[in-house]
């Protein structure tokens, strides 16, 4: 029996090269899809990845654990940005959803909606208010269906919400959640209830894709000091986004502001391999701080990625290819991920799409129509590791 141990050693040896092997092609994959470093220290960017990080998501319901279905015009739930405030994810209602302009909170835990989504209260009237913050709250209250998207937390206030419409006229709008007393509700109840419209203006030049009003303000953040609020700028006519700023107390003055382009070379960014005719834009930004650099996480929707957008330097530092599923693992025909929140103590990034599926493409990969969840427009819920995209960067 002797003689047959150094082959049965070989044989392991080979089994265990493989597995080695094997495991290294893993991690190179998975490298590939974050970032590459060169010799001399400055990050250059990295090819898109051939194997897209698969994220399983989880279906986002109402209390009672049923699908927000469609309707003639409205497309289900439609959430609007995200934020992540006291263990909740936060977001707004899309014009298209069956809540539009309502603060809706979701358990990230189960993917169901607590409660019942708040309605915005808008003050009929400001006394000694300026002439502009009167005209705008005028303005406001003669538009039946703002097109709200984003949503963002201030810093060091958890009580201040912002928000950003698109569509119609442009503003950035500043949520009061303070509690108080309010013949709608039971006294000490959180009611969300605008303060500020402040009204943004464009660079100069600057024009969103096909002339399309809906191709325009999408995503907002603020810093983490609470100073500067930047604005994502979806797609403009040469088919890249933007990325604008302003700072805070001008976004909340009520007075119309003229937003500054940082200039981010957003055509550095190739397209995706396997999504040559996805074109990039910007549905939502998150402001993070790594090493004491800030920089900015933004979602493009239609190439299915995250990037991690270097504020400093000006330029998108790297990307990470995304490969959205539905709970079973099955592949999604298109999945427009809208939204992006950041769970810091956990150090998970959240992400939820907006199944607007005009095309009927909301569907299982190879399916010939939707059905089930998909034919009820229930949007998805996924988690990340903050690190598997912020190692790139």
């Amino acid at each position: 029996m002797m003689p047959c141990a150094p082959r049965r050693d070989q044989r392991q040896s080979r089994r265990m090269s493989a597995l080695a092997r094997r495991v290294a092609l893993g991690a190179a994959s998975i490298l590939q899809a974050l970032f590459v470093h060169a010799g001399d220290g400055v990050p250059q960017a990295a090819s898109p990845s051939k194997g897209p990080v698969t994220l399983r998501g989880t279906w986002v319901l109402d209390a009672a654990g049923k699908a927000v279905g469609p309707g003639d015009f409205r497309r289900g739930l439609q959430a609007s940005g995200l934020a992540w405030r006291d263990g909740v994810l936060w977001c707004v209602g899309d014009q298209r959803g069956e809540f539009p302009g309502r603060v809706m909170r979701i358990d990230p835990r189960s993917g169901r909606m607590i409660e019942r989504p708040m309605e915005l209260h808008a003050p009929a009237t400001f006394p000694g208010s300026s002439r502009e913050r009167t005209t705008a709250f005028a303005k406001y209250a003669g538009v039946p269906n703002p097109d709200f998207e984003a949503l963002a937390v201030h810093p060091t206030d958890r009580h201040r919400l912002f928000v950003i419409t698109e569509d119609k006229t442009p503003w950035i709008v500043e949520i009061d959640l303070r509690k108080r007393d309010s013949p709608a509700v039971l006294a000490g109840t959180e009611v969300p209830e605008i303060v500020a419209l402040t009204e943004i203006e464009l660079p100069a030049g600057l024009a969103p894709w096909n002339g399309d009003t809906n191709f325009r303000a999408e995503g907002l953040a603020l810093s983490d000091d609470g100073k500067t609020v930047w604005v994502a700028f979806e797609r403009a006519a040469d088919g890249l986004p933007r990325i604008l700023e302003t700072t805070l107390t001008e976004a909340t003055s009520g007075d119309r502001v003229l937003l500054r382009d940082v200039a981010i070379d957003f055509a550095a960014v190739p397209r995706r391999a396997d999504k040559e005719r996805a074109l990039l834009n910007l549905n939502d930004i998150l402001f993070v701080r790594r090493g004491g650099r800030p920089a900015l996480v933004g979602v493009a929707r239609d190439q299915e990625r995250l990037l991690w957008i270097d504020i400093e330097q000006r330029r998108v530092a790297s990307w990470l290819d995304l490969d959205l599923r539905d709970p079973q693992g099955e592949s999604i025909h298109w999945v427009s991920p809208e939204g992006v929140a950041l769970d810091a103590p956990a150090g998970l990034l959240w992400l939820i799409n907006d199944p607007d599926s005009v095309r009927g493409n909301y569907k299982r990969r190879g399916a010939e129509a939707a059905n089930g969840r998909f034919a009820e427009f229930a949007p998805l819920l996924f988690a990340l590791e903050l690190e598997r995209l912020a190692d790139g960067s």
